[in-house]
């Protein structure tokens, strides 16, 4: 029976992330189908270290590395089964930690049912930090033209939000390998080059806020491959330059500033 997407998720060391990420997809355990890979974990991620309660209601398949590879290759992984086995329309990402409203998967899959030329679906993210207190919206277009001009800027989609048409993929690369740690914003950027995209004004996932994760610790080697990507996708020269210009001065900006002006800027 064919599915109606698989929902993978890379997983290195967040057992708990991953479970609280579990707990919060909703629906129907045979029409989607839960890809975990493990990228490594130094505690490897088992079916016995899921509760209960999710094993019951999700039907989970585990990729198990035995080194870190990193994120790129554990996506690439999973898309390459699912790709090969061709049994679901779609898939949706979530990383360790995220959680998904109730109807986000409903809708998603609405969506695309009934906008067949749409490839690649986001909405509106919550971002959180428990310890600040801080909450504030990520909003971003919501049609096409807007958000192909808007990517120049700054990257439309936040990550654990998109599903995408996997029948689009056999016509495009998967996740580059010459961008790291900020594969997806070039993976995106090469649906938007043959296929129709949207984001939902809908807030459908919320992620907390990690210090310790790649966009903070890893900032710099991030910036200088969303300048490469800019340069290499960008087809308005105007916006390529105010987009090479923004990412230069947040090089310059430090890491503790840029949570409070994404607050001023996308309150809650």
């Amino acid at each position: 029976m064919m599915l109606d997407f698989y929902l993978l998720i890379p997983c290195y060391n967040n057992v708990e992330g991953l479970i609280r990420s579990l707990r919060s997809v909703v629906y129907p355990k045979g029409k989607c189908r839960i890809l975990l890979v493990d990228d490594g974990s130094t505690v490897p991620v088992t079916m016995e270290l899921l509760p209960e309660d999710v094993l019951q209601r999700l039907q989970i398949e585990i990729i198990r590395f035995n080194e870190n590879k990193g994120i790129t290759e554990a996506l690439n992984t999973g898309l390459r089964l699912i790709l090969q086995r061709n049994d679901a329309l779609y898939t949706a990402r979530l990383d360790c930690g995220d959680v998904c409203r109730e109807e986000r998967f409903e809708k998603q899959v609405k969506f695309l049912n009934e906008n067949t030329y749409m490839s690649l679906l986001g909405s509106l993210c919550l971002f959180v930090d428990p310890v600040k207190k801080i909450r504030f919206v990520y909003k971003a277009a919501e049609k096409h033209y807007v958000i192909r001009k808007q990517m120049h800027l700054k990257c439309s989609f936040i990550h654990p939000t998109v599903m995408y048409r996997n029948e689009s993929l056999k016509q495009t690369a998967l996740y580059p390998y010459n961008f790291p740690y900020a594969e997806d914003y070039a993976f995106f950027f090469e649906l938007m080059k043959k296929f129709q995209t949207h984001i939902l004004q809908e807030m459908l996932v919320e992620t907390e806020i990690n210090t310790q994760g790649i966009s903070a610790q890893k900032r710099r080697q991030q910036i200088k491959s969303k300048t490469k990507i800019i340069k290499h996708y960008g087809f308005n020269k105007l916006l390529t330059c105010v987009g090479l210009l923004r990412q230069y001065l947040l090089l310059l900006l430090p890491y503790k500033l840029i949570t409070p002006i994404k607050r001023f800027i996308f309150p809650h």
